[in-house]
Order: structure tokens, then sequence, then C-alpha cells
């Protein structure tokens, strides 16, 4: 039970590497490769930009991604949020996520969602079966990580 602005601090200090789950987790992923999503604040470092973001109330990221393929497939383009609706280009997944704080009588509810769209029907086959295969420790990492902010704001 920890006021918004606790919340928000804990949320944008979060390191995966703080979290033994997640950051094994992650560097199995990464084929053993250093990733500064893990050592370095996962909202800045992340797989994707943060897009936007109203302090003390919720933070949302997004980009594309093509997480199926082994060192994560090519270089991604630099987009901002018009930019990612826009995206057609074959081959990729739009990846949007957010953290939500709903803030009430010193106590804040951390919440968080993830959509996914492919941008075509070969890479929504592809990215299903990615996903089939690690969305059981992604569900981990994002208990993991509001857990942590829990513990961290409190």
């Amino acid at each position: 039970m920890a006021p918004a602005g606790a919340v928000w601090d804990a949320l944008w200090t979060l390191r995966l590497d703080d979290l033994m789950l997640s950051r094994t987790l992650m560097r199995v992923r990464a084929f053993g490769r250093q990733l500064a999503m893990v050592t370095e604040p996962f909202l800045e470092h992340g797989p994707v930009p943060v897009l936007g973001a109203e302090p003390e109330r919720a933070v949302v990221a997004g980009g594309a991604l093509q997480p199926w393929k082994p060192g994560g497939g090519r270089r991604p383009p630099v987009l901002d949020a018009a930019g990612l609706r826009e995206l057609a280009e074959p081959g990729w997944v739009k990846v949007g996520y957010d953290f939500v704080l709903d803030g009430r009588e010193g106590t804040t509810r951390l919440t968080t969602e993830t959509r996914v769209a492919a941008t075509d029907r070969r890479t929504r086959l592809l990215f299903g079966v990615y996903w089939t295969a690690i969305r059981p420790g992604s569900g981990l990492i994002r208990r993991e990580m509001l857990g942590a902010v829990a513990r961290a704001a409190e």
C-alpha cells in the first residue's frame, strides 16, 4: 500500500537484473548475450521505447519487433505512436504495453497490459508459435516485475 509517487519511482528504476527469474529468462532468450534491458532501468532500455508518460498515472511503450528470430531479427524501425499505427511492412509484430497506476487514498494499484498485432498473416503464424513457447515465462516476468515494484514502493 504505497502512494502513486513511490510506485512511479519504483517502476522507473526497476531493473530486470534485480529480479532473479526475469534476468534468467531474458538471458536464456538472448542466448547469453549481455542485454542493456537487463542491467539498466527496464522502461528506459526495454525492448521497445517509451512513447508517452503521464507521471504518477501511466506510461506507454511500443515498437516493432521480430522476437521469434535468433538475436531479435532485423533492427526495428524507429517509430513514434503514429508511425507504429501506420507500419504495414510485412515481417513485424507491433508491440505496445503499458503500466497504469490507479491511486486512491494513499494506496496505488499498478496494472500492465500488452498488445501485439502482426503486419501480415505469415508473421502472425510465426509469432503465434513463438508466443506459445514463451507465454508462461512472459507471465512470470510480469508478475515478478509488479511484485518488485510493490516491494520497492512500500
